[in-house]
């Protein structure tokens, strides 16, 4: 797990398209893990399988402008190989710790893009059959993407813009440095807690609401960005529930402003 911390989870791998149709006919109550950056497991961990996709699901390739990657690659090889190839439209993205298919589960962004802006198409299996989604038929709004549990991402294809590699490069570097400064690569740090509700930062609202310094047990808000979290401590996951909680019920009563979560707390909390 990306983040470290919570109980035991049963981990059942695939490797190609044949092992992700069975398991898809053989269950309908699973969790899908991707690197795990967007998950907080409770302590007392979770019954459900979690799928994690291996083998031909980490294969990147590209042909032309386009780039086609497997749902288990990570994010930062397929923005790598991209710029590697001169092929520009991801480089806002870099930086986020996620596997493809749970950028585009979520419809992950940052600094304006979204994974759904350069997707061309997705492939995704359910009850043991793969089907293909493209263009307009690729439904996403803010963190939600076009495809929903027990559907399963297995690839998808980027259509990118040639440009200068150098260029590119050079972006890239600027959003690591950005999400560097604003606290989202950091030691023990969680992603964004909270999604912005409209038309205001979910950060500005919890520092608005003098949530800044909470804290709950070894977990507290982080001092680079209110809306993330700094886990420390042996019941971090516990810990970052309720601190979710405690920063919620203060925003509510100071904005009037319901916070709905981000990450996704697997398992049982708050007993």
């Amino acid at each position: 797990m990306y983040l470290g911390c919570g109980g035991a989870a049963h981990i059942f791998r695939v490797f190609n398209a044949s092992e992700l149709s069975g398991f898809t006919v053989q269950f309908n109550n699973f969790r899908a893990l991707g690197n795990g950056s967007n998950v907080i497991i409770s302590g007392a961990g979770i019954t459900e399988p979690a799928l994690k996709l291996d083998g031909a699901f980490r294969k990147i390739s590209v042909r032309g402008s386009e780039v086609i990657a497997g749902a288990g690659s990570m994010l930062k090889d397929v923005i790598k190989k991209s710029a590697a190839e001169g092929l520009s439209g991801l480089e806002n993205l870099s930086g986020i710790p996620a596997a493809v298919g749970g950028a585009v589960f979520k419809n992950a962004g940052a600094f304006g893009s979204s994974v759904s802006d350069a997707l061309k198409w997705v492939k995704f299996y359910r009850g043991g059959k793969e089907y293909k989604i493209s263009g307009k038929m690729i439904s996403a709004s803010y963190r939600t993407g076009p495809v929903k549990i027990p559907s399963v991402i297995s690839e998808v294809c980027f259509s990118l813009a040639k440009s200068s590699k150098d260029k590119i490069l050079r972006r890239i570097k600027e959003i690591i440095k950005m999400r560097m400064e604003k606290g989202f690569i950091y030691k023990n740090g969680t992603g964004c807690i909270f999604k912005n509700p409209a038309k205001i930062s979910a950060g500005k609202l919890i520092a608005e609401s003098s949530c800044s310094r909470f804290c709950s047990g070894g977990v507290s808000v982080s001092p680079l960005h209110a809306n993330v979290f700094i886990l420390g401590g042996a019941r971090r996951s516990e810990d970052a529930y309720a601190l979710m909680n405690k920063i919620r019920t203060r925003v509510y009563k100071k904005k009037g402003v319901y916070m709905e979560p981000l990450v996704e707390f697997w398992g049982v909390f708050g007993k």
